[in-house]
């Protein structure tokens, strides 16, 4: 009995101590370069392409970003998970990040709508996060 209550403890810390990451900071949208005119048509930056790989957990397949719209390509897969969003941010630990919202589906292609006036050479990375557990799945450079 007294090893069935130790394990539970210790496997308990670990799972508390393993993600228990600060959370990071959101991009304030209204800090944007105010020269730049939301309202219109979307950047034009060309396309920017990256390929996803794993960080905590198995990640792959392409994704492009054209005309403020992020499209993750049939090859896409990550491992399942709580609470997963899709950031596009410039730090690999989520500072500084935009949420494009819930991840729509663990496979396969899927669209994000970026907002106008987004620069793509800070937010460069996009990124499979875990809300709940503060624990990056994987990411993508996108250039």
């Amino acid at each position: 009995m007294k090893k069935v209550t130790l394990i539970s403890i210790i496997l308990g810390c670990l799972m508390i101590f393993s993600c228990s990451k600060d959370e990071p900071t959101p991009l304030d949208l209204t800090t944007l370069d105010t020269n730049v005119d939301t309202t219109s048509t979307p950047m034009d930056v060309g396309t920017l392409m990256g390929t996803f790989k794993g960080s905590a957990h198995p990640t792959s397949g392409g994704v492009t970003i054209e005309d403020n719209v992020l499209k993750m390509h049939s090859d896409f897969k990550s491992d399942s998970g709580p609470d997963l969003y899709i950031y596009l941010a410039q730090e690999l630990n989520g500072n500084g990040f935009i949420d494009l919202g819930l991840m729509q589906s663990t496979t396969g292609e899927q669209s994000y709508n970026i907002p106008a006036g987004v620069d793509y050479t800070k937010n460069k990375y996009v990124l499979v996060w875990c809300k709940q557990y503060s624990v990056l799945f994987g990411y993508a450079e996108v250039k």
